[in-house]
């Protein structure tokens, strides 16, 4: 049901799009207009001109192809999708994690055009510096970043320059729209009952909402700043968690200039793909801040990164003076961030106790007093049928105790889906921000899983559940 309700859309309309596609090309070659502005990922590379695609793609170079012409919303999709490798096959999810950083990357020219925008034609005169030739370090659904230089009073320093990709906000709105129709259709003309549980309209109006926060940049200044609050990054010399600083007075709707984080910095991909031993014990090592970090995200702030998948993660080593390596893990495009009402977010918390103390009666019979609005006490033994509902969720994730409540043994976003599912069918209305958290929390599970599947994700939690202990990163 998961996979359905994420993924339907692509499945509906990836066969479309390799037509659309190829027929754009082959009109665009006819009419003469070619643009060597533009370039397009296809698998094993890094960018190649769009236009100029030959006949001999492969499979997986077509399937990505088919993303990226779907739009920023699809991609979005194959992004999550790459860090569920406990739902696909490893390879699909390696091909498809070429999408965290390796896009479609837009001409230099739009760069210029939206710093002159943004900050004026003098902005270079005020400190940014940006030239043709820099580095790209990236290319995500929505923006790419290049490397500049930003000149301040204590001197030159390096810095991230965050850009929209052209017209993005009106593919946004198109890919939402196609979407929008899809799942609609499909609710109206499939009369049944497993369909209609999957509220598939409602499960793209909150993708939706999702990705119409990050077309404002602005919004990812807000949250970082809130994010370095959080977690203390100005009061420490070296923090085990990390976020880039936006640079005062250099941010618009269109461009952010943010700390460079690094050249020493590493995508956290780089140690899935290690399986030596040694690169096992630093999965391993890294997996417990990773979980805490958003274990605190949830139950602490309640204020999560709601697009952390690997490709937004990277991981900074140094040598302490006892020649001990210290990871410090830093959390990038920050654009996507949720917050939870108070009686949801208690909600959630009672839901992980329930799993420990496998009391999900309980847990459901507040969830039904602390609904703002609910039908199921209405019906005769209704509170009852939905309280037994999520103790028979609960009871199956409980069982797998014997083998330890490890990230490898228990699916908590699944737990958290099913539910929700549950939600719907008694009619207990549930804050929509709380179907973003469970999507948050299957990417963040699934990552954490691919670290180190063996981790024991209660004895992580506990710190952050019980009375009033404030877990620690």
């Amino acid at each position: 049901m998961e996979i359905v309700v994420t993924f339907s859309p692509l499945i509906i309309l990836a066969p479309t799009a390799v037509i659309v596609s190829y027929a754009d090309i082959i009109w665009k070659r006819l009419c003469g207009r070619i643009n060597n502005g533009s370039k397009l990922l296809t698998s094993g590379q890094s960018t190649i001109p769009g236009p100029l695609l030959r006949h001999r793609i492969n499979h997986d170079d077509t399937f990505l192809f088919s993303l990226q012409q779907l739009g920023p919303a699809f991609v979005k999709l194959g992004q999550w999708a790459a860090t569920r490798r406990d739902l696909f096959p490893v390879y699909f999810c390696i091909r498809l994690s070429e999408l965290h950083s390796s896009t479609y990357t837009h001409s230099f020219a739009h760069t210029q055009k939206a710093l002159v925008e943004a900050f004026g034609e003098n902005y270079e005169s005020r400190g940014l510096v940006l030239k043709k030739d820099d580095i790209i370090l990236g290319s995500g659904s929505a923006a790419q970043v290049h490397k500049a230089t930003l000149k301040t009073a204590k001197g030159e320093k390096p810095v991230a320059v965050k850009v929209l990709h052209p017209s993005i906000r009106i593919k946004v709105e198109r890919d939402l729209s196609l979407m929008q129709h899809i799942a609609n259709f499909i609710d109206l003309c499939i009369p049944l009952q497993s369909v209609k549980m999957l509220s598939l309209p409602r499960a793209v109006s909150n993708f939706a909402d999702i990705m119409r926060r990050q077309v404002d940049l602005r919004i990812e200044r807000d949250n970082l700043d809130i994010f370095r609050d959080n977690f203390g990054c100005s009061d420490k010399a070296s923090p085990l968690i990390n976020f880039p600083e936006p640079q005062c007075h250099w941010v618009s709707e269109q461009v952010l200039v943010e700390d460079y984080i690094g050249d020493g910095a590493r995508p956290i991909s780089d140690y899935l793909e290690d399986d030596s031993v040694s690169g096992l014990k630093e999965r391993r090592a890294l997996a417990g801040t990773f979980v805490r970090s958003a274990l605190k995200m949830v139950f602490t702030d309640n204020f999560v990164h709601s697009d952390l998948h690997p490709g937004n993660v990277f991981v900074r080593e140094e040598k302490t003076k006892l020649n001990e390596t210290k990871y410090t893990i830093t959390f990038v495009d920050a654009g996507i961030a949720t917050s939870l009402q108070p009686n949801d977010r208690q909600n959630l918390r009672d839901l992980f106790k329930a799993v420990v103390l496998n009391d999900g009666y309980t847990a459901g019979a507040l969830m039904v007093e602390r609904a703002r609005f609910e039908r199921c006490s209405s019906i005769p033994g209704g509170k009852e049928k939905f309280a037994s509902g999520v103790q028979e969720i609960i009871s199956e994730f409980h069982d797998r105790r014997k083998k330890g409540l490890t990230l490898g043994a228990v699916r908590i976003g699944t737990l958290l889906a099913k539910v929700l599912d549950l939600c719907r069918v008694y009619k207990v209305e549930i804050d929509p921000a709380m179907s973003s958290i469970v999507i948050s929390m299957m990417v963040l599970e699934g990552l954490g899983r691919s670290l180190d599947p063996d981790l024991n994700l209660i004895k992580s939690a506990m710190p952050f559940l019980v009375g009033n202990l404030v877990g620690k990163v």
